[in-house]
């Protein structure tokens, strides 16, 4: 569902006028493309505005990003508006707030409460990741009830997407309204959020807490500001105070994240000898405490909000890294955030800085301008395969190319500039290398095509598809050779496998000579 607010910017600055030196900024830039690390966006907020805005384009302050668990601490606000405004506490059991539930209860079903759903120790032996649940078409609410709870609630810590949806779905219960809807007229509307926030919503019409919010990299940055202020925006409090130190407190101390197969997080009783699991500090309300004090929103694949309160101060960041990538994280720890307030700079790095920042864009094909004529184009019947595509059209349009996919659903395209970007939104089916994501309006894609040389083999299309509102880039390689054309498609970022299994067509008019004469 789309929200409405009216965007308010917030006050810009120079890293100077804060004590920040210019070229610490430049060193962390500087890091990020030596390491080849995919941001889309950097953040940096100190002691009341922006000193640092930073886009990778084709990324950009106006494009909203999927969050994915970042939504998490959103969802954390419904909660704590739903218990100031009295309609529940963190202590409710859970089970109250679904009486047509009609499957098993267990001891330590019934002795769930709210409280454990925030701190991620509901009593399940395993976490359900969002990528999972978007194949399950049944309710998501019963799936979570009916669950094994082999822990006593509150003993053990297990990373549950599922545990944010119920949150989402009981905030619905006692308000009548979605979170997205309430959070709108409470927190979005009078901090001035983005316009073009969305968020998406599982078979029970709820929204989906744990993930499926996208919003601006300023709109994450600003859910770090609130909670840094303790819930007071422009002289309003917003969030009860107690309930952002309840949050963003150490409820769980020292917790294992675990080991994610790309449908759930094992628990601790399921890790096998020789796993690596990721360790953090602690947990709150679905909030991360991190170290030096700080704390933070965390989502997947590169999306997080880092609040460090010792320096007054919020660095939000976007991208398409691995989960286990923690090397930004060490930039902002280790490199920015002693040198925040500490003084130093010249106007020469605060020129360099500027003119760096205003040339950031991520490697690409738009160099290289060629004729579409040059493409090999035409129709082609793919052999089956299990992503059940049936053919693929490749359509010279003015230096353009129409990639036209068929499979059972119908007629999906895109197209893709000759060595240039083309911006369009496409129903291409992609799930599998997304996390499972795959919205029924489709997606944005900037997409480019070129030409490499031809390896002996047969002539090779190479093309970009960069969803620019999500953390996937894929690499789509048609290969041409005696009619057949084979397909690869990889991604540079997802919960399981990076890379589909090639398929291969046959060009219609051969297709049709061998039908006719076989």
């Amino acid at each position: 569902m789309k929200m409405t607010a009216i965007t308010a910017d917030l006050p810009r600055a120079t890293p100077a006028s804060r004590g920040t030196d210019p070229a610490i900024i430049l060193t962390m830039l500087d890091e990020i493309k030596r390491h080849d690390l995919e941001l889309h966006s950097l953040l940096v907020w100190q002691d009341g505005a922006l000193i640092t805005t930073a886009y990778w384009a084709p990324y950009s302050l106006a494009r909203p990003h999927m969050m994915h668990s970042v939504t998490k601490s959103f969802t954390s606000m419904a909660v704590g508006l739903a218990v100031s405004d009295g309609l529940l506490s963190v202590d409710d059991a859970v089970l109250q707030f679904f009486p047509d539930y009609a499957g098993p209860v267990d001891d330590n079903l019934r002795a769930m409460k709210v409280r454990h759903l925030l701190t991620m120790t509901s009593g399940h032996g395993r976490g359900i990741s969002g990528g999972s649940w978007r194949r399950v078409l049944s309710s998501w609410v019963d799936d979570f009830l009916r669950q094994p709870s082999p822990h006593n609630p509150g003993d053990v810590f297990v990373y549950d997407s599922a545990a944010s949806y119920m949150l989402s779905a009981i905030v619905q219960q006692v308000t009548g309204r979605m979170i997205a809807d309430y959070l709108s007229e409470r927190i979005f509307l009078p901090m001035g959020m983005s316009a073009n926030m969305t968020w998406d919503t599982g078979t029970d019409g709820v929204n989906t807490g744990g993930n499926g919010l996208s919003c601006t990299s300023e709109d994450m940055l600003k859910l770090g500001i609130l909670h840094l202020q303790g819930g007071e925006w422009q002289g309003r409090q917003l969030l009860p105070r107690p309930w952002v130190q309840a949050a963003t407190g150490m409820q769980i101390r020292d917790v294992v994240l675990g080991v994610f197969t790309g449908d759930h997080y094992l628990g601790p009783d399921e890790v096998g000898d020789g796993q690596k699991v990721s360790r953090r500090e602690g947990y709150g309300y679905q909030w991360w405490r991190g170290p030096h004090n700080s704390f933070s929103a965390n989502g997947l694949f590169g999306q997080y909000c880092i609040v460090l309160p010792d320096e007054n101060a919020v660095v939000a960041f976007t991208g398409g890294l691995e989960d286990s990538d923690r090397r930004v994280h060490q930039l902002i720890y280790d490199v920015l955030r002693p040198a925040l307030g500490k003084g130093g700079g010249t106007p020469e790095s605060a020129e360099k800085l500027e003119a760096r920042l205003a040339g950031l864009r991520l490697e690409n094909f738009a160099d290289n301008p060629f004729s579409s004529d040059k493409v090999p184009c035409g129709t082609w019947l793919v052999e089956p395969n299990e992503q059940g595509i049936k053919s693929i059209a490749l359509a010279p349009d003015n230096n353009e190319l129409s990639v036209i996919l068929r499979d059972a659903e119908g007629e999906h395209q895109m197209r893709a500039g000759c060595g240039f970007y083309v911006e369009t939104v496409t129903t291409i089916p992609g799930a599998r290398l997304h996390h499972s994501y795959q919205p029924a309006g489709g997606l944005r894609v900037l997409a480019s095509a070129r030409l490499l040389e031809n390896d002996g083999v047969g002539a090779v299309l190479e093309m970009d598809w960069i969803f620019v509102e999500t953390a996937f880039r894929d690499t789509v390689r048609l290969r041409f050779a005696d009619d057949v054309m084979t397909l690869s498609r990889r991604v540079n970022v997802n919960s399981s496998e990076l890379k589909l299994p090639d398929i291969k067509g046959r060009l219609l008019e051969q297709h049709a000579r061998e039908k006719q004469h076989g």
